[in-house]
């Protein structure tokens, strides 16, 4: 069984506040993108495995594809293979989109006839993206982020991805926004996500970039200057609007058209690097 395990970017992530289990509480857009991964799922004899193609990726227990499997069945067997296009720590969601397709595949493959409520509640206890991936589609979402909300979403524009090449931790990320509220450093209002919303849906690219925002991104940019850079390479360069997706370290940028997303592409490659890693990408 060969899956697509997709990307995603936060076009809304405003933080609310501290919940008392610890989490913080969210509302965000997210949309998924036609970009990401890909999951191959073979029946096994000899209990649950994970390979990656990429080295950089534990495939034991604290990988949330094989926490993911043995939730769902610890007495089954899968070999998993997982091709990683997505980079790792940047803010696209791969491994929540990689423990979303793996419940969603193997509740098929295993013939478990699990009900949805069941396969989101199992999600829900395994990480806080996980059931927007299952549910599929853009949403609005609330709690920690397992609280799904579809939105509609007609948008058609282009997406530019560019990360610098480094991972932005999500502890840290969620830690300097809480230091530069503490040091009253944060001062920017967030716009309203009901206006984002109506631009979704009414393929207002304009409406879409002015609704853009994200509570991690002041705190990031403020270690990672260039994260700033590549979001005005883009603008400079055609994109309407350009945010850091999640946590980061991604940057994306919106456009009209694929054509004018590739040659700002080459724009940001020229300027920061052949080394730049850049991807196309528009809604699923």
């Amino acid at each position: 069984m060969i899956l697509f395990s997709p990307a995603k970017i936060n076009l809304y992530l405003r933080i609310v506040g501290k919940r008392p289990d610890g989490y913080h509480e969210l509302e965000t857009v997210m949309l998924p993108l036609d970009f990401g991964d890909q999951i191959a799922l073979q029946p096994s004899k000899t209990g649950i495995t994970l390979a990656c193609d990429d080295p950089r990726l534990p495939t034991d227990d604290s990988n949330l594809v094989v926490r993911a499997a043995k939730a769902l069945a610890a007495k089954k067997g899968v070999k998993i293979s997982l091709k990683k296009r997505t980079p790792l720590a940047a803010g696209l969601g791969g491994g929540s989109s990689n423990a979303a397709t793996t419940l969603l595949g193997l509740n098929r493959l295993w013939k478990l006839k699990a009900s949805p409520r069941q396969l989101h509640t199992l999600a829900a206890s395994l990480g806080s993206d996980i059931n927007f991936f299952m549910a599929g589609g853009a949403a609005l979402c609330h709690g920690r982020g397992q609280i799904i909300e579809p939105a509609p979403c007609k948008f058609s524009g282009a997406i530019l991805l560019a990360n610098p090449g480094f991972g932005i931790s999500t502890k840290w990320a969620y830690e300097s926004w809480a230091r530069a509220v503490a040091e009253s450093r944060l001062t920017a209002p967030p716009p309203e996500v009901s206006l984002l919303l109506r631009a979704l849906a009414e393929d207002d690219l304009a409406g879409v970039s002015r609704g853009l925002f994200n509570s991690l991104e002041a705190p990031s940019i403020r270690k990672f200057p260039v994260l700033e850079l590549i979001k005005d390479s883009m603008r400079d360069n055609g994109a309407a609007g350009a945010l850091m997706s999640g946590s980061g370290a991604t940057v994306f940028g919106l456009f009209p058209d694929t054509k004018l997303a590739k040659a700002s592409a080459r724009k940001v490659r020229e300027q920061f690097g052949p080394n730049m890693w850049t991807q196309f990408g528009v809604k699923l």
